[in-house]
């Protein structure tokens, strides 16, 4: 009597079913075959079955999530002001996503003028010359990059703990049906099936403006004579000390003292914070331009938490 002993392999080049293929690239092919080896009166044999191909469907998908670590602290009538979100291609091909605004109805107030830029040098931060103007995105598979909300704040008088929600909403030109398993036959890259995913291929996160304290800028001034008796050659050292007045920030800040008439300036006296300054305008923050000292001390914030003080010190000669 002839035996027959059988042995079935399968075998997959790549990938599972095109429904659970996040992270294989949309469109790889995937192609498998069964092997049967056997024996009969002692001989082996073997042979394969047709082969199977299929490509990997296009999973659509999309993550936006809120950079800021805290609501950014506003003031009424501030102009430009930043929100940070960064959106991420949670599917596996690429894919071009619509970038949209709106806010949110239970805010405090509303924002005006809102914009929405792409980080075009990819450095996280807003920079009005470099970065792009734009309400839609294309991303590689997995790619991310900074989206910012730029807007302007009503200039009301909105008390302080006010705050603005703003809502920012990445959707997939391919699908973002919001329905996850959505199909879209042949719409996916290079023809292949695409299918909304978990979040149904659109995200949306909230960002927040809150309006701080009522901000004022402090300076506070002070002489130190060398010895008790001011009379010519003495050396007097001037201390101003810089203050914020309320949670928030001031833009463009610069502190200038002209020399009292008397006196000389005496060189190379100029600091901040303790740290030499050059008298010429050049890289650092001070100069002294032959009748005062400047010191460019550029934005300034202060929280509950982070409070900002600077200490500005020169020295001049009684002639």
């Amino acid at each position: 009597m002839r035996r027959i002993v059988c042995t079935v392999l399968l075998w997959m080049a790549a990938g599972m079913t095109a429904l659970l293929a996040k992270g294989v690239p949309a469109g790889t092919e995937i192609s498998n075959f069964a092997t049967v080896s056997y024996q009969m009166d002692g001989v082996s044999y073997s042979t394969t079955s047709n082969t199977l191909s299929d490509r990997v469907d296009q999973i659509i998908d999309v993550n936006v999530v809120w950079n800021d670590a805290s609501p950014v602290i506003v003031a009424n009538g501030d102009i430009d002001k930043v929100l940070t979100f960064k959106v991420t291609n949670t599917g596996n091909g690429e894919d071009t996503f619509t970038l949209l605004y709106s806010a949110d109805a239970a805010s405090d107030f509303a924002v005006t003028d809102p914009k929405i830029y792409i980080d075009t040098n990819n450095n996280g931060v807003f920079d009005p010359s470099i970065d792009n103007e734009a309400y839609s995105l294309t991303l590689a598979a997995e790619a991310s990059t900074a989206v910012f909300l730029v807007a302007d704040i009503p200039a009301d008088s909105y008390p302080s703990g006010s705050i603005s929600d703003n809502l920012l909403e990445a959707k997939s030109t391919i699908g973002g049906s919001g329905t996850p398993g959505t199909v879209y036959p042949d719409a996916g890259v290079d023809g292949v099936t695409a299918v909304d995913g978990m979040n149904g291929g659109v995200d949306k996160q909230l960002g927040t403006y809150e309006i701080g304290s009522e901000l004022g800028v402090s300076l506070t001034k002070s002489a130190t004579p060398e010895s008790a008796e001011v009379a010519t050659g003495t050396l007097i050292q001037y201390d101003i000390a810089v203050a914020l007045q309320g949670n928030g920030s001031v833009e463009n800040l610069v502190v200038t003292d002209p020399i009292p008439s008397g006196t000389t300036y005496v060189a190379g006296s100029l600091k901040l914070d303790g740290v030499a300054l050059t008298d010429a305008e050049d890289s650092d923050e001070g100069r002294f331009d032959g009748n005062a000292v400047e010191v460019k001390l550029g934005t300034a914030t202060q929280t509950d938490t982070l409070p900002f003080g600077r200490m500005i010190t020169f020295e001049v000669r009684i002639e």
